[in-house]
């Protein structure tokens, strides 16, 4: 199996069992205190922390690309480049949905 195999398989899963979740628990009340198992119900300061929590586990991800050499040098700044680019959006998108959220309450 190639590279690309190795991402296509996995990110096929994690979007069809992100789809499920969002759809049954659409209507349940977020949880801004206590352990969630299921990001769907972190209300979005929760989700905030989480994608901040999330920052270490990225760097850590590229270092363990980086030290199998799996990857060519341009397919690694690549690689680099979709991590940041990923937590960027998610943090500020859930930022935005938090601060957004609070001015409505």
């Amino acid at each position: 199996m190639d590279t690309l195999g190795y991402f296509i398989v996995p990110l096929i899963a994690v979007i069809l069992v992100n789809l499920v979740m969002k759809y049954f628990l659409k209507d349940k009340k977020k949880k801004d205190k206590g352990f969630v198992l299921f990001y769907q119900r972190l209300s979005y300061r929760r989700r905030f922390i989480r994608a901040l929590w999330g920052i270490p586990f990225m760097l850590l991800m590229y270092f363990l690309i980086y030290q199998f050499g799996v990857f060519t040098e341009t397919q690694l700044q690549i690689v680099a480049l979709v991590f940041v680019l990923m937590v960027l959006f998610d943090a500020g998108y859930n930022y935005y949905r938090w601060k957004k959220q609070e001015q409505t309450a």
